[in-house]
């Protein structure tokens, strides 16, 4: 079964939500079907995805909630047997309850080998709640990582393939994120957003724009404080949000690489490597979360998957296959997943 089989996760396009039969509360009934793949937080049919590739549904049998039971470090663990969110305490109303970790749900699969069976269990044409903090935060995490792999080719001299990137934030995610930002109290940084792009369409050296990338990323940054501080400083929070990266990572790489095995698309190619960077930058960042061993073996399997990556201009053919780069996604998602 592949990565792309249970995945598709988070929308835009570039991202898209798999939810299975559990019913998870926070979604919106009340959406009418058929709505575009290039909506954020869009729970697909099997039929979904990047423009109709892949995108295919998934079925989470069960649909455990990943609520932990506290404690750092390896010693929390997620809890088995919800049925998923409960009574409609999503979104806002159910910041730190288990919908925050509900939405994450679907990572189990991977683990256990269960689910994962393609359009068994998706509402398809729901809109889901992206002020739910799991959604919310993961969207943000999201466009962190279009503007890292931006950078990253603006600064190996691939200006104009960088472009696209700086623009993804705002074209695929920032719009259907608004209602988000609005209930937060979150300043309008679409204005920032729109100035990076402006800003690095003038070309120059990467330094004279810095500020502009800097003051796009911060506010991105201080849109993500809304979330709990609780579930901020959550070891299983912070862990399934690097897990939904990897999983969309994967999707995308699988989806760069054609069936001959050679890069049929290099702009998925980028927005895995901008994902995964992402994700060992949350690992970072959030490092004190994790006892000692974890951390150092989380970061030297971050290492060892970022070699598919030589850097965010696609090399001539593919380093790692697929199949290799799920292999070798093992030991982060096995680690992360204990959470």
């Amino acid at each position: 079964m592949s990565h792309t089989t249970r995945t598709k996760l988070w929308v835009g396009v570039g991202t898209s939500v798999l939810l299975g039969a559990s019913g998870i509360s926070w979604a919106d009934e009340s959406a009418e079907p058929g709505q575009t793949a290039d909506e954020p937080m869009q729970v697909q049919d099997g039929h979904g995805g990047e423009g109709g590739e892949g995108g295919e549904g998934g079925h989470h049998e069960g649909g455990e909630s990943g609520h932990h039971d506290g404690g750092e470090g390896g010693e929390s663990g997620h809890h088995e047997g919800g049925e998923g969110g409960e009574g409609g305490e999503g979104g806002e109303g159910g910041e730190g309850g288990a919908d925050a970790y509900a939405v994450f749900s679907y990572l189990n699969a991977s683990g256990g080998g269960e689910g994962g069976e393609g359009g068994e269990g998706g509402e398809a044409g729901h809109a889901l709640d992206v002020s739910n903090p799991g959604v919310y935060a993961t969207n943000l995490a999201m466009m962190k990582g279009h503007l890292t792999v931006a950078r990253e080719l603006y600064q190996e001299g691939e200006q104009t393939a960088a472009q696209p990137h700086f623009g993804h934030p705002i074209h695929e995610l920032y719009e259907p994120m608004e209602p988000a930002f609005e209930a937060r109290g979150v300043d309008d940084f679409e204005p920032k957003l729109e100035a990076l792009i402006a800003d690095t369409r003038e070309g120059g050296e990467w330094g004279s724009h810095t500020e502009a990338y800097e003051a796009a990323f911060a506010a991105i940054d201080g849109a993500l404080q809304t979330v709990d501080a609780d579930l901020l400083g959550d070891v299983t929070f912070q862990s399934r949000v690097q897990l939904a990266l990897l999983h969309q990572a994967m999707a995308e790489y699988e989806e760069a690489i054609g069936e001959d095995g050679e890069f049929v698309n290099v702009l998925e190619y980028q927005d895995s490597f901008g994902f995964v960077q992402t994700a060992k930058a949350l690992l970072e960042q959030h490092a004190d979360l994790y006892d000692d061993d974890t951390r150092e073996s989380l970061l030297a399997a971050y290492d060892q998957t970022l070699t598919a990556w030589p850097s965010a201009v696609a090399p001539e053919s593919p380093v790692m296959s697929p199949g290799e780069l799920s292999a070798s996604m093992f030991k982060l998602e096995a680690t992360l997943g204990q959470y």
